[in-house]
């Protein structure tokens, strides 16, 4: 920002005020000051003729008047606006000639109309004009008690008169010169609020540009309910006339998917106009186009120290992710039945199987692990069917599992894996390490676990499985000798989809969700979950589970 002192204005080179700078007010100036004069004189005159007359009889006098209203005329008549601005000054110096005319040679004070020009040329003008107009009182005094002999009584006049049009002289051209240091601060105060108030302006247009271009409809409302501001996205999708946006637009909502309308009352703008607070309320949309849009209105209160306060009603349309979730379920519940069919038909051929009584232990035990599998694989399908559909089930407490049971099944069902892959596993588990937390899904992260170490586990690698009971906690530890992971990579072996660059390297097949699934169902059983490893040397997954309390289901 510019100091006051690099942007102050230049003082014209004769002194003329900066407010006759312009052909207009310099000629509105001319005019008033020396109609003032003129209009003083002229009845001055009126005045002389009735009381008296005998004074027009002086040729001073006379050619006084005459000079004044000459000096008035001329004032009038010429452009001043086309003469330089140093040419106004002829006016009042000469009016100080044409006073000393109608003073000379009379005991009446017409000497007092020396004010009118001096002020004018001390408002109007620099010192460098003021002096020589003081100086021609000065003369005019002298001259006249010169003529009229008049001693030591016309020094002093001089001494009085020249004091007393000096005092008034500095006293105006001070007074001058604040008003117009004042108007020049006016003027730079008046030029920056107009700045400040144009950028302000530009702020608020590049704001509602922001606002228009959102794909969320945005409304605000003030305390009162009074609509201060809509954007694109909101008229459009309601239907709102931005004329008179109190009237209820064009769509209408309801609480469910052609169900039944909402009340005028219980619509989010109502509600927002009347100061209530609500966030991710769900209703659904009759646009003016015949289309449903499925809506999440919220709102939120905004609060700033120099405007009163106000409420923004912010209008999503989840339409899109409604339509997805609907996709996502019924590819759920598609492949869920796909599925069931080959399942059914494994566990059943499979318990069919066991019913031979001339199997070998061997082979009983081989389908035994089949048709176990199975069942969880129907039962894994018939959870995914149920969350699919939105079936959520009232929370229950947890129930008690034996870790080392679930480890040792899963184990069962893995060492054929590890065997055909020369990967030796050590069991070191306590004999029983109660747990508290569902058996089913526990088995599915110590499958996914089991399977990960398996899988990237060269061969002539070991897998150790140990534990620890405490009072509190279980610690189960899962170490294999694999290929291990860079610790660049490490943390974001949980983010969806992510494969750590040994694991892309080494050409195994997966889809990066496991170690997500495994902390998920880790976290959902009241436990936490820690992975460590080494590039080259290989990974220890810690799973940490509280200890089933007394009295907790089995």
């Amino acid at each position: 920002m510019a100091s006051l002192r690099s942007v102050r204005p230049a003082v014209p080179p004769d002194g003329v005020h900066e407010d006759d700078a312009s052909p207009g007010s310099r000629t509105r100036s001319v005019w008033l000051q020396q109609l003032v004069l003129g209009a003083g004189v002229v009845i001055t005159v009126l005045l002389v003729q009735a009381l008296e007359p005998s004074l027009f009889a002086q040729w001073p006098f006379s050619s006084g008047v005459g000079v004044v209203i000459t000096l008035t005329a001329v004032a009038i008549v010429v452009p001043w606006h086309r003469l330089p601005r140093a040419a106004v000054s002829v006016i009042p110096l000469g009016d100080i000639l044409g006073i000393g005319l109608l003073s000379f040679d009379t005991d009446l004070r017409f000497g007092f109309f020396w004010v009118f020009p001096i002020i004018w040329i001390a408002t109007h003008f620099s010192l460098a004009y003021l002096v020589p107009a003081l100086g021609s009182v000065g003369v005019i005094i002298v001259v006249d008690a010169a003529i009229a002999d008049s001693g030591p009584l016309s020094a002093l006049r001089l001494i009085v008169v020249l004091l007393s049009l000096t005092f008034i002289a500095i006293t105006a051209h001070l007074s001058a010169r604040q008003t117009r240091a004042f108007k020049q601060l006016l003027r730079r105060q008046a030029s920056r609020l107009q700045g400040t108030l144009q950028r302000v302006s530009g702020q608020e247009r590049r704001v509602s540009q922001m606002l228009n271009g959102l794909d969320t409809g945005i409304a605000r409302l003030s305390a009162d309910g009074e609509v201060l501001a809509l954007n694109d996205t909101y008229v459009a999708l309601y239907g709102v006339e931005r004329d008179e946006p109190q009237r209820p637009g064009a769509a209408v909502e309801y609480a469910t998917l052609r169900g039944e309308p909402l009340p005028e009352s219980e619509r989010p703008f109502a509600r927002a106009a009347r100061g209530e607070q609500f966030d991710d309320e769900r209703v659904w949309l009759f646009d003016p186009h015949g289309e449903w849009h499925a809506l999440s209105a919220s709102t939120r209160r905004l609060i700033s120290s120099d405007e009163p306060e106000s409420t923004l009603l912010i209008v999503h349309d989840i339409t899109a992710l409604i339509e997805s979730e609907r996709a996502r379920e019924r590819l759920a519940a598609t492949v869920s039945h796909e599925l069931r069919n080959p399942l059914t038909a494994i566990v059943g051929h499979a318990d069919l199987a066991l019913d031979d009584p001339g199997l070998s232990p061997k082979v009983r035990e081989q389908l035994e692990v089949i048709a176990a599998a199975g069942e969880r694989m129907q039962k894994l399908i018939s959870e995914i069917l149920a969350t699919s559909r939105g079936v959520f089930r009232e929370t229950s407490a947890p129930a008690g599992a034996d870790a080392s049971r679930i480890i040792a099944s899963s184990l069962a069902s893995f060492r054929p894996a590890a065997a055909a892959r020369r990967v030796s596993v050590v069991d070191e588990l306590p004999a029983t390490a109660e747990v508290a937390g569902d058996a089913f899904r526990l088995r599915q992260a110590f499958d996914n676990i089991l399977s990960n170490a398996i899988k990237y586990t060269p061969a002539g690698g070991t897998i150790r499985i140990s534990g620890d009971v405490s009072p509190d906690d279980v610690i189960l530890h899962f170490a294999d000798t694999g290929i291990g992971i860079h610790p660049d990579d490490l943390p974001h072996v949980f983010d969806p989809y992510f494969r750590a660059q040994s694991v892309r390297e080494s050409s195994t097949p997966g889809t990066g969700l496991g170690m997500g699934i495994i902390r998920s169902i880790v976290e959902d059983q009241g436990g936490s979950l820690f992975l460590e490893s080494e590039l080259g040397a290989g990974t220890t997954v810690t799973v940490i589970l509280p200890v089933r309390s007394e009295g907790a289901p089995a």
